[in-house]
């Protein structure tokens, strides 16, 4: 069975400091969450909250219709993925999906059915379960496994941590792909933590932005990408640079992604008398000079730094320009303004 999961002014100290602080979130039935953050930012104390495991200081977590706020983790159907497997060495690959199966006394029949169901869902071969262990598959295997025994019991909540940090570039891609396809087949609910914008953006139905115990943003991943609500959310996400301009006296901050920078030659040289860059608006583009170094090759593009008034940003284009003066223009609806941190209008005129 899956359901809603609400939290609702969710707090945790850790003595003078905030793990999270009126954490308030709903997790939509069978929908897919990935919460992501720099370090320390409170996504895992959130979700060890979420298991059971950290008991909260104040705030109300709801399973449906059940108050689980002071239920013991055994008690709340949530089941957890981890970062570095936590399977039993001992234990064969059968025992170890099973454990938690035992521990509701099914009968021998019913697991031995439910075991081999879940392992052939997640795509581990079943003719030698019980005699193998873990440390005889590979790492993309075992999470498979980890995986399976956390849904083997038919939790309401999935809850993983971080679970494909540990693997290569390759296995991660495969398997972002493969634990997003098992999760829609069970229809689960499920909350992931990771700290690869890229995993959260891939995955997920939903993206939970937290900083400093706190949510910036929440929306769907082509939301908080495109419309970022705060300066933090704005940096956080893609290869974005921050340049500090000028606009009625206020000092403002202009957020890119190198993505969206055209270079254009140009034969005006940089304002460099200016301590903050000129912005201009025409043809539906914000533009500014800046100096471009030499390119970087990162494989489908190449990579340059740019320099516009002693402020420092890169460009990724196609083309190999050489060094020199350029327009840098960038469309209206992929250029971020914030004044003090927070979402401001945008300019159609010079600043």
């Amino acid at each position: 069975m899956t359901m809603d999961i609400r939290l609702d002014q969710v707090s945790k100290q850790y003595g003078n400091s905030s793990g999270i602080e009126n954490i308030t979130l709903s997790l939509p039935q069978g929908g897919f969450t990935a919460i992501v953050g720099p370090s320390g930012c409170g996504k895992t104390t959130l979700l060890r909250a979420l298991a059971g495991f950290h008991d909260i200081d104040s705030g109300t977590m709801r399973f449906g219709d059940r108050d689980v706020t002071k239920a013991p983790s055994r008690d709340r159907g949530a089941t957890m993925v981890f970062q570095n497997y936590a399977l039993w060495p001992h234990m064969s690959v059968f025992d170890n999906v099973a454990y938690g199966l035992k521990l509701r006394k099914m009968s021998r029949a019913i697991i031995e059915q439910k075991v081999h169901d879940v392992l052939t869902r997640v795509e581990i071969p079943t003719h030698d379960i019980k005699s193998r262990k873990p440390q005889h598959y590979s790492g993309g295997q075992q999470q498979r496994i980890a995986l399976a025994r956390a849904l083997v019991i038919e939790p309401n909540l999935l809850l993983m941590d971080e679970p494909l940090s540990n693997l290569d570039a390759k296995v991660r891609s495969r398997l972002r792909v493969e634990i997003r396809a098992i999760q829609q087949s069970f229809g689960i609910t499920a909350l992931y933590v990771t700290h690869d914008q890229e995993e959260a953006l891939s995955m997920a139905d939903y993206v939970v932005i937290m900083k400093d115990g706190r949510i910036e943003q929440v929306g769907k991943p082509q939301e908080v990408y495109y419309q970022p609500q705060t300066l933090f959310a704005a940096q956080f996400l893609g290869e974005s640079h921050t340049l500090k301009v000028m606009k009625d006296g206020k000092p403002m901050q202009l957020v890119l992604r190198s993505e969206n920078i055209r270079l254009q030659p140009d034969q005006i040289p940089a304002q460099l008398y200016s301590e903050y860059p000129a912005v201009a608006f025409g043809d539906g583009c914000y533009s500014f000079h800046a100096e471009i170094g030499a390119p970087l090759f990162i494989g489908s593009t190449y990579r340059y730094m740019a320099t516009v008034q002693g402020q420092t940003f890169f460009v990724d284009a196609e083309q190999l320009y050489p060094p020199g003066t350029y327009l840098a223009t960038i469309p209206a609806e992929r250029a971020y303004w914030f004044e003090n941190g927070e979402k401001a209008d945008t300019f159609s005129q010079v600043i």
